[in-house]
């Protein structure tokens, strides 16, 4: 009786640890799937990172990520004031504090009701299928003109039991990058300037950025000539380089002479030039040579007609 029960209790054990390892499995799948729709995500937003060019025929383009902010969730519950609570203070780390004084904050403050409310949307959201949320603001912040993504996406299974004893798979991506303001349109600015400032200080306001922007700019040239090719941080790096870059090794093959059969060929040629210049017409052998020849030249023959001339008859 008591081998029964402790074979009973063996069998449960191994039947509860098999259901756990599904579980842990079917989890592990529920995961890989959220990462792999935020990786999908990413990729559309380095797309675009790498040809603004193309995305700028539709919509205004953030020149590289300044900010990721990147999570899933599994089986969350419709409504849930936690999910919904940490979502919040995501959203409020990327859009940032809002701004008073200025017009500004109230834009900031209607962005943030936006992607809240389509949070709240997607997270009371109980019907089965995918669901998904993707949205951009261009706005100014920080004396900048900024581009935020917002990606949500949410499945639910059509009953508990289908995966891991969970109802869904919830995941969200939020990107902050910067736009390069001398690609926009004139009116564009504009727009962005008065929303942000108001139409009747977005002129003082314009005045006051510009002369930011001339001083970043001062910064940014000194910063370039600091680091620049003939700078000293440049040539200390390069002195560095070139002590710690080891000499490359040797090798027979560098001091090799040229070949034999080029030498053969080109000296009777170089030899003969070198000859002609020594012993041409003006040089010193040649005058020596002819001298020579005038001293130790022998006189004609004799001849008798030579003293008394031509016969005559």
């Amino acid at each position: 009786m008591g081998q029964a029960i402790t074979a009973a209790r063996k069998a449960a054990s191994e039947a509860d640890e098999e259901s756990k390892r599904k579980t842990l499995e079917q989890l592990s799948f529920l995961v890989k799937a959220a990462n792999s729709k935020l990786d999908h995500y990413q990729n559309q937003l380095e797309d675009m990172f790498q040809d603004p060019a193309s995305v700028s025929k539709k919509q205004i383009p953030g020149m590289r990520a300044v900010r990721w902010e990147r999570g899933y969730r599994v089986g969350i519950k419709n409504n849930d004031q936690d999910t919904a609570s940490g979502l919040n203070d995501v959203v409020h780390g990327t859009f940032g504090a809002i701004e008073s004084g200025v017009n500004g904050g109230s834009v900031l403050s209607g962005f943030k009701k936006i992607v809240g409310g389509a949070l709240k949307a997607i997270l009371g959201c109980d019907e089965a299928g995918e669901q998904e949320e993707q949205k951009f603001f261009v706005f100014v912040k920080h004396n900048a003109i900024i581009r935020i993504d917002v990606k949500i996406w949410r499945y639910n299974f059509s009953n508990k039991g289908i995966i891991a004893g969970t109802e869904n798979v919830f995941c969200y991506t939020f990107c902050t990058s910067v736009v390069d303001s001398a690609a926009l349109e004139y009116d564009e600015i504009a727009y962005l300037l008065s929303e942000y400032a108001g139409d009747q200080n977005v002129e003082a306001y314009a005045q006051k950025l510009l002369q930011v922007w001339k001083t970043i700019a001062d910064m940014h040239s000194f910063l370039q000539r600091r680091d620049g090719p003939g700078s000293l941080s440049t040539a200390k790096a390069t002195v560095k380089a070139r002590v710690l870059t080891p000499p490359p090794p040797y090798s027979p093959k560098r001091k090799q002479v040229q070949p034999p059969e080029k030498i053969v060929q080109d000296e009777p040629k170089e030899k003969a030039q070198i000859l002609q210049r020594r012993d041409g017409p003006s040089s010193l052998p040649a005058a020596k040579a002819k001298a020579k020849a005038r001293i130790f030249t022998p006189p004609p023959p004799y001849s008798s007609e030579e003293e008394t001339g031509p016969t005559t008859t």
